[in-house]
């Protein structure tokens, strides 16, 4: 066979023999360690494929160590500068985040499209993956590129954009959610029309475009349960994980893991931990030093690593945590009733889905005492219940099953449209 015979692999996705298959990974918004993570994770599953992975990343992660050390081409993601809103400002749905970040603009929008556009035919990726990318959305939409929506659910709203809090269509919010929701179609089909005179483009229509790849769990997807795209569980991990196993003679108390940042209350926790019979074993990458003294010599131990979570999660009897869906869905999948003290709005909600199903406790410094918040998770048979029936819904090799799945679809080896969704 002719090695520059071309392969057909739908728009834009033609590769030659002999040659790896490149998949453009587009990131533009975010910039903690966990949206890195799980597209370290892609990369890795790419290449063991035999696909090249190209990244275009935020600015501020272009010179990333974890990056840095990779042979990969990167480039910078073409984003529109975010607005500034008031300190009281209130994201009521994701249609205010578009707003936000730049789809106010229509002006601006189609310079950022036209710039991923070309960005995306000189690479000519095999396919596009979207991590929390919008405007590389629209923009694979409008080319109809294979694409493919990385996603914890909360990015990947259904097309009418639902508003966060329940309230009743006909009131005020949702009276102002709809118009904002209107107003971003509006902006999206004036993109299109300019760019290539197409009308039929819209919010819906961009929403729905790629295909969904649900990087958690349907207990904790922000809208779910829902079954329009493949479930594939947490898949980032950190690399500097170190060993720590929960020391013998620990065994014989009752143990609680812990996965906290530097933010109001989660000393007020740790404090609470400390006065029960429990012990605690707590991640805290940036405990100042007053902390790490502070529990000095006491039943509440902190690291600065990350540890292996298939080593500590499976003794544990609670964990607390400060939401990232990748700790909630590792720990649901461990089985065990967590405690969420959210940094973010993206985390609260799906910290509240944890608790709605009956399996967590969402807490917020002011809301009721650190004891109680504590006593609750502590002392709570039925979240305990809870969270084993779902890790029981969730073996591994089904989690492992649909990575591998995704794996081969990213690369164009098996038809994703041929496997079940969130049931397979």
């Amino acid at each position: 066979m002719n090695a520059l015979a071309s392969i057909p692999s739908g728009r834009g996705g033609a590769f030659w023999v002999g040659a790896r298959p490149r998949i453009l990974l587009a990131w533009e918004h975010g910039r903690n360690f966990g949206r890195l993570s799980r597209l370290l994770a892609l990369a890795r599953m790419v290449e063991q494929q035999g696909g090249e992975p190209v990244w275009v990343v935020p600015k501020s992660q272009m010179d990333a160590p974890e990056l840095s050390r990779l042979p990969h081409r990167r480039f910078v993601a073409p984003v529109l500068p975010q607005q500034k809103f008031a300190p009281d400002y209130r994201a009521d749905s994701f249609a205010d985040v578009l707003w936000s970040v730049g789809f106010d603009n229509p002006d601006a929008l189609l310079t950022a499209v036209r710039a991923w556009v070309s960005l995306i035919e000189a690479v000519q990726p095999q396919c596009v993956v979207l991590d929390y990318a919008p405007v590389a959305q629209l923009a694979v939409d409008l080319l109809q590129w294979r694409a493919f929506h990385l996603t914890n659910g909360f990015d990947a709203p259904p097309t009418d954009c639902p508003m966060y809090a329940r309230v009743r269509p006909e009131s005020d919010l949702g009276q102002r959610n709809a118009r904002r929701v209107a107003e971003l179609s509006a902006n999206i089909t004036l993109v299109g029309e300019r760019f290539s005179g197409r009308s039929d483009c819209s919010l819906a229509s961009i929403l729905n475009y790629p295909s969904k790849i649900y990087e958690c769990i349907a207990e904790t997807d922000p809208y779910g349960p829902r079954d329009d795209g493949l479930c594939i569980g947490p898949l980032g991990s950190h690399a500097d994980v170190v060993d720590v196993p929960w020391p013998d003679s620990w065994l014989q108390h009752r143990r609680v893991f812990a996965h906290l940042r530097n933010v109001a209350g989660a000393t007020d926790l740790l404090d609470e931990l400390r006065l029960t019979d429990a012990v605690t074993l707590c991640v805290w990458r940036d405990a100042p030093a007053d902390v790490m003294e502070r529990y000095r010599n006491t039943n509440v131990r902190i690291v600065r690593q990350p540890v292996r979570l298939e080593r500590v999660l499976p003794q544990a009897d609670a964990v607390v945590n400060y939401g990232s869906t990748a700790l909630v869905c590792h720990s649901l999948l461990a089985g065990k009733p967590q405690l969420v003290l959210p940094t973010d709005f993206e985390k609260l909600k799906v910290a509240q889905r944890v608790m709605h199903q009956g399996a967590g406790i969402v807490w917020h410094r002011g809301d009721s005492s650190p004891r109680e918040a504590i006593r609750q998770l502590m002392h709570s048979p039925a979240r305990a219940q809870v969270a084993r029936a779902i890790s029981e819904n969730y073996p591994p090799a089904r989690l492992q099953a649909n990575r591998n799945r995704f794996a081969r679809e990213v690369i164009g080896y098996l038809d994703l449209k041929q496997v079940d969704a969130f049931a397979a």
